[in-house]
């Protein structure tokens, strides 16, 4: 099976831009600046390429490449003894960049290259390094809350602290009330990031509307929870992103047009297991 890890992109409008891109919409501005092949730093000053391969039906395909040393033996002919090369190897990553409910979603294949969060994160903060960026990226992992009400209920549904850390609404548009009141702080203050934590002697109870309602925000990938037990037991949102699997598929190398495909899996849309089975045969695998 193929695995990638599932994240939420959230863009903020900048207070100043530049002249050329401040009429693009977030898809537009997605698409402009993973439009062309870059290079840009990654941890301990490792450099990682993005290498566009496909924008379209509403999708961006793309490679996040590396060279790592690999310890091979030489042919017969070569004496076979041992030897290191530099061999490239990448990861891939789809993005929706459309602006609907669960839109500007992206899934970055967990491979060889790296932690799909690093990565993902140091490709965002090349972007947001712009200088005519209209928008600020801001990349959370989309999270089931699942493993969250299990933590409570374990301890009786009271926990002596839990930290939630919001992204600011990037739509300007919800009408719940805790986007309602993160939106009103972004635009107040500028904040693209808001920290609230509830902490209790004798614990916080997680029965009610207002923790609830933090869950719903933020795993759509629009923030993170950190929650400690009266136990001392943690539980962090950050260790438990969504996973999104497909079948391997027979062929020497994958194409875009396989990944357009079957999109609506990859990044979390469907969880049909019933999902048919691509092989070498179909027209979208490559076999040259």
């Amino acid at each position: 099976m193929r695995k990638f890890t599932l994240f939420h992109l959230s863009l903020i409008p900048v207070a100043q831009m530049d002249f050329e891109t401040r009429d693009l919409t977030r898809a537009e501005w997605l698409k402009t600046a993973l439009q062309a092949s870059f290079e840009f730093e990654h941890r301990a000053g490792k450099v990682v390429h993005w290498v566009a391969l496909e924008a379209n039906e509403g999708c961006i395909v793309g490679v996040l490449q590396k060279t790592r040393p690999h310890r091979h033996h030489l042919p017969p002919d070569g004496g076979g003894s041992e030897t290191e090369t530099d061999e490239w190897q990448g990861a891939y990553l789809l993005l929706d960049p459309s602006p609907h409910e669960k839109g500007q979603r992206v899934a970055v294949e967990n491979d060889l290259v790296g932690s799909p969060p690093a990565l993902l994160k140091s490709l965002v903060a090349a972007i947001n390094k712009r200088h005519d960026k209209p928008f600020q990226i801001e990349v959370e992992p989309i999270w089931d809350s699942t493993h969250f009400w299990n933590f409570s209920k374990i301890h009786g549904n009271v926990l002596r602290s839990i930290t939630f850390e919001f992204v600011v609404p990037n739509m300007w548009d919800a009408e719940d009330d805790i986007s309602k009141g993160l939106e009103g702080t972004g635009k107040g203050t500028g904040a693209e990031r808001v920290a609230v934590t509830l902490e209790g002697a004798r614990g916080v109870g997680t029965d009610n509307k207002i923790i609830k309602d933090g869950v719903s925000y933020a795993e759509k990938g629009a923030g993170t929870l950190k929650a400690r037990a009266l136990t001392g037991e943690k539980f962090s949102s950050s260790t438990k992103p969504e996973i999104s699997t497909i079948s391997m598929v027979k062929g020497k190398r994958l194409v875009p047009d396989f990944f357009l495909k079957l999109k609506d899996y990859i990044l979390g849309y469907k969880k049909d297991e019933a999902m048919v089975d691509i092989t070498a045969s179909d027209d979208r695998i490559n076999n040259n």
